[in-house]
């Protein structure tokens, strides 16, 4: 495989897995937020194993199979029902905003755990995500934070999972960087995820199994969808970052945030204000410079060679 190939390979993860909130809130319109996560993790799961087969855990370090794997139980579960919760399609376009601001909090937390240096501009850019996220809030543009709070307090439980989901994914980052090994028993994780939700739902939510006889086509297709590019995007990313160019693959990814939004949009078929569309570009551009500020060093060696500089 040429190496543009498996790029373009990575790049169709990032845009699949931009798809997810879109698709995923469409589901729960119809079906409820329970069902809609529990089909997506399951058909998920089950496309994993197909794709990659059964995990041998048994090479993988058991703090971090542990760890980890309490970190993406929790991680997807707060992301899947932020979005599935929500109660209108904007706002479910809105919450999964606040699940973008993780790169900039992973740079902040591989910090925090000493795998890089501080950088102020570190603090600029997780600044400009944070202040994003508020203008958006603000709705018309005007910043009054009584208008923030009002917002956020229609629908409490859906920012504040978005925003646990961010940081749980951040520190899961952190923890793949550091105990990983090199190991991606990501099947292991999704399979857990699913147990998890099936047993939630046979203990607490078995009346609501019936529901799933009467699926109209659409609304199967749309579950089918939503499992392949959940799925589907593991497998594309694995081909992308091990194959394919990775840096244009990690600056590309940081423009998820406007990708998601684009197509949730089209798949919602709702209309997002200019207000929504700044704080988009303020998220994005906050995590971008983050990500300057990690390779900071590198940037202006090239830009200005030959120049000493204080360390």
């Amino acid at each position: 495989m040429s190496k543009n190939l498996a790029t373009l390979i990575g790049l169709s993860a990032i845009l699949q897995w931009s798809s997810i909130v879109g698709l995923l809130k469409k589901i729960s319109f119809s079906i409820g937020p329970d069902l809609a996560v529990l089909m997506m993790y399951s058909l998920s799961t089950l496309l994993l194993l197909a794709v990659f087969g059964v995990p041998k855990l048994k090479t993988i370090p058991k703090f971090y199979l542990l760890s980890a794997a309490t970190l993406f139980l929790v991680y997807e579960i707060c992301f899947a029902y932020a979005v599935a919760l929500a109660q209108t399609a904007q706002q479910a376009i809105e919450i999964s905003l606040v699940n973008y601001l993780w790169p900039s909090m992973t740079i902040a937390m591989l910090i925090l755990f000493h795998e890089l240096k501080f950088h102020s501009l570190v603090v600029v850019g997780l600044s400009i995500s944070l202040a994003g996220i508020f203008y958006i809030q603000t709705g018309n543009g005007d910043i009054h934070l009584a208008t923030v709070i009002h917002n956020i307090q229609a629908n409490p439980t859906s920012y504040i999972l978005a925003f646990i989901g961010a940081s749980l994914w951040s520190l899961y980052c952190v923890f793949t960087k550091k105990y990983s090994q090199g190991h991606n028993p990501i099947v292991f994780f999704f399979a857990m995820v699913s147990v998890v939700l099936w047993s939630k739902t046979l203990l607490l939510d078995h009346e609501q199994l019936p529901q799933l006889l009467n699926i109209d086509l659409n609304i199967m297709l749309y579950m089918l969808l939503v499992s392949v590019v959940t799925g589907l995007g593991y497998a594309a990313w694995n081909i992308g970052i091990n194959q394919g160019n990775i840096a244009m693959l990690v600056a590309l990814s940081y423009f998820s945030p406007i990708f998601s939004s684009i197509i949730s949009m089209w798949v919602l078929n709702t209309s997002l204000s200019h207000t929504f569309w700044i704080g988009t570009m303020m998220v994005t551009l906050g995590s971008f410079i983050c990500w300057l500020s990690t390779n900071w060093d590198e940037i202006r060696d090239r830009l200005f060679p030959g120049k000493l500089y204080k360390t």
